[in-house]
């Protein structure tokens, strides 16, 4: 929401401070207005830095660098810059105000538009670019938050990555930037390696969002959305749900050739046309935008009429845009009654080059990552059910994918009938929301989803215990909650919160820092390790350490000037997370960075003895590392797409699920030891057998042979042939607990 300020005023340079408009992680952006009425006597947006950062001169350098690309461009389709400061004592810019939600918001809250809007939109968008290249500036973040709809057509925003053609590089080599979902192949090359087709790419890949509501590379998992980005293949089903009047343009502009995209100016051509007015939906969003901001000006004691800023006049030498946006096809329509207030807020995913960016665009993650905790030490947690106190009597804990290394074991207690919750039945029940994954505490089955917040399960009966809601407003799917002594630990887009794990009452909660939102977190050996994203446009990290007690005490927090993702391993004294680059390796002990290793990506990854073993999904091959080194090993199953995540027991023995098959290799020689015909399943181990989860079934296979042991197994109250996603398994005593993102969760016995 724009929420007007209160206390005594707050300027930057000769600006008034009104409200806020958004936060990132590197500052934020407020609505203003000049306090001399000496110029731009409109509304503008200022942008701000945030007085805590360490203003070094190279710092200031790229400011002035953001600055310098925005005052270049000059177009009626790209929001103007009007002043700006990189020297003051907090740098700040100041741009054109447009009142308009942006074309991710328009989306969401009123669906895709019309196939004339989106060609008027593309049109628009295509001079932007026109003008923008024309500078000799690249954009470089072109996507659905960056782009705002106003009355009289779209306006690009944020060159805050933009760089001059002829700039010198300030960012570390290789470095990627843009957005997951709206990258070009050459995103994922790094920051050198982007040129001017490749904002058209990203253009297309807007286009497509507008009409469809998805974006053309959307995938459940975030390594399967760079691995289909990087070779240009966008989803058929998506490209056939475009209008035929946009389908080839769009595909024009996805050719992995940024060669073979079309120019700007040839865009201009193939989508101007007819006038065509916003929905109505739109136009009711954009007058509750005027509307809020009106009221926050008058608030702050009736200034200037309300008017867009004035863009400093283009220079004589730059030929005038041909048209004017009101001629681009944003026909003038009849007066729409303002909706509820409501504010322009700068939208942000995850923050540029994230790789949890991909749940704040709509998508689902198919294997989120699940946090483990309470391992008591590796031998407790490779058994993959550990006893942890709760009160005077232990309780038995089973943690998602067996460990905070995330081995996929469960330990011979998944055979152990003994290990049953007491009084256990078969099962099912249906939560309010989708389930991501669930952990066992004692007699509570906890399972979280992915905006957050968990529900306890009785794990005997199903019977809903309590619950904790979603809150905080989740940028990125929420790991699964995680559990250790009579604790459960609920992952919120905002913090953490520590509840008791019986009746669900709080007992301490943990904040996001400043300006960041939660990733993820891991729970091991008494310690809660998080990891949070910066809230805007700039990548960075933060990591923390905090005891898992009722002091809660901050171990220690990190800062990385990368964007971090993949899986949390915690193993022995490291964690392990990865960068779209590179993957690295910090000490538990201070968070320290102990080892990298450079061109790879372990998006799916765990962690076994002294082994760290990373897969892409839809890549080739599982990377074997050194666990604390990260030097390179060997490759296991070269030729194998691996579609799931590897898992890894006690006998050594690494299953996999490829594109054509199911298979074992022997970890440690590397021979592949048996084979079936097998896909889209989620193997997990228990013991001797590996229990194989598909769509509509579950399998148990000997470990060692391959052979299958037995019939596969349904289970009643869910029905199969409508789920199009494998569920997420949860091993002990002889019965599974199977968590569905469709909200079903049921118990049943083992195969």
């Amino acid at each position: 929401m724009l929420e007007p300020l209160t206390g005594p005023p707050r300027t930057a340079g000769p600006y008034r401070l009104l409200g806020t408009l958004g936060a990132g992680g590197m500052g934020e952006v407020y609505l203003a207005r000049r306090t001399d009425g000496a110029a731009a006597p409109g509304l503008v947006a200022v942008k701000t830095v945030r007085q805590d950062l360490d203003l070094t001169d190279e710092f200031r350098t790229r400011f002035r660098r953001e600055i310098d690309a925005a005052r270049a461009v000059r177009s009626p389709y790209a929001a103007a810059l009007v002043d700006g400061d990189a020297d003051a004592a907090l740098p700040w810019l100041a741009t054109e105000y447009v009142a308009g939600p942006s074309l991710a918001e328009a989306v969401a809250r009123t669906g895709p538009l019309p196939a004339g809007a989106v060609r008027a939109l593309g049109a628009g968008l295509a001079r932007a670019l026109a003008d923008v290249h024309a500078a000799r500036v690249l954009h470089r973040d072109l996507k659905p938050g960056n782009v705002l709809l106003a009355a009289d057509g779209p306006r690009l925003i944020d060159f805050g990555i933009a760089q001059a053609f002829d700039a010198t590089a300030l960012t570390t080599t290789g470095l990627v930037v843009g957005t997951p979902g709206f990258m070009a192949p050459e995103h994922l090359e790094g920051s050198r390696a982007v040129v001017a087709a490749t904002d058209v790419f990203c253009l297309g890949a807007v286009l497509c969002f507008a009409a469809t509501g998805r974006g053309p590379f959307d995938d459940d998992e975030l390594g399967a959305v760079v691995y289909r980005i990087s070779r240009a293949e966008a989803d058929p089903a998506t490209l056939a749900a475009l209008p035929e009047q946009l389908r080839g343009t769009v595909s024009a502009c996805l050719a992995l050739d940024p060669a073979g995209r079309p120019t700007p100016q040839e865009l201009i051509g193939r989508l101007s046309g007819e006038p065509c007015p916003w929905p109505d939906g739109v136009r009711a969003l954009i007058a509750g935008h005027e509307a809020a901001a009106a009221a926050v000006r008058d608030e702050a004691g009736s200034a200037p009429s309300y008017a867009a800023a004035a863009a400093p006049p283009r220079p004589a030498h730059q030929p005038a845009v041909p048209h004017a946006p009101t001629q681009l096809g944003y026909a003038p329509a009849a007066p729409v009654r303002p909706a509820p207030r409501r504010s322009r807020r700068k939208a942000v995913l995850a923050g540029a080059g994230a790789f949890l960016a991909a749940a704040a665009i709509g998508a689902a993650v198919a294997f989120p990552q699940l946090t483990g905790g309470g391992d008591k030490g590796r031998d407790a947690a490779a058994a993959g059910a550990a006893p942890a106190a709760s009160g005077a009597k232990a309780a038995r804990v089973v943690l998602p994918y067996g460990n905070a290394g995330h081995s996929g074991e469960f330990g011979r207690a998944a055979q152990d009938r003994s290990a049953r919750p007491a009084g256990w039945a078969p099962w099912n029940t249906r939560l309010d929301v989708g389930a991501t994954a669930c952990a066992l505490t004692g007699p509570a089955l906890v399972c979280g989803t992915a905006a957050g917040g968990a529900t306890a399960l009785d794990a005997a009966t199903g019977k809903r215990l309590w619950s904790v809601p979603a809150e905080g407003g989740a940028k990125a799917a929420m790991p699964a909650p995680g559990v250790a002594d009579g604790i459960a630990y609920v992952p919120q887009g905002r913090g953490i919160t520590a509840v008791d794990s019986a009746g669900g009452r709080p007992r301490w909660s943990i904040a996001a820092p400043a300006g960041t939102f939660l990733s993820t977190m891991e729970l091991s050996g008494g310690v809660l390790y998080a990891v949070w994203s910066n809230d805007g446009d700039e990548p960075g990290t933060r990591m923390t350490a905090h005891r898992a007690d009722a002091g809660h005490e901050q171990l220690w927090q990190t800062e990385q000037k990368t964007d971090l993702g993949g899986t949390l391993l915690v193993h022995g004294d490291r964690l392990y997370l990865s960068s779209t680059t590179t993957t690295y390796a910090f000490a538990t002990r201070d968070g320290k960075e102990a080892a990298r290793r450079p061109g790879l990506m372990c998006a799916m990854s765990l962690a076994h003895k002294d082994a760290l073993l990373c897969a892409l999904n839809g890549d080739l091959g599982v990377k074997v590392l050194d666990a604390r080194t990260l030097e390179p090993r060997t490759v296991l199953a070269p030729d194998m797409r691996v579609t799931a995540p590897p898992v890894v027991g006690d006998r050594g023995v690494l299953v996999l699920q490829g594109d054509r098959e199911l298979a074992g290799y022997d970890l440690a020689s590397g021979e592949r030891l048996w084979a079936d015909a097998l896909k889209d399943t989620l193997p997990v181990l228990g013991g001797d057998r590996a229990l194989i989860v598909t769509d509509d079934q579950l399998y148990a296979y000997a470990v060692d042979r391959g052979t299958q042991l037995g019939e596969g197994k349904r289970y009643g109250g869910h029905d199969w042939s409508k789920s199009r996603r494998v569920p997420q398994a949860l091993a002990v005593g002889q019965a599974v607990f199977l968590a569905y993102p469709d909200g079903t969760v049921l118990s049943g016995y083992a195969p």
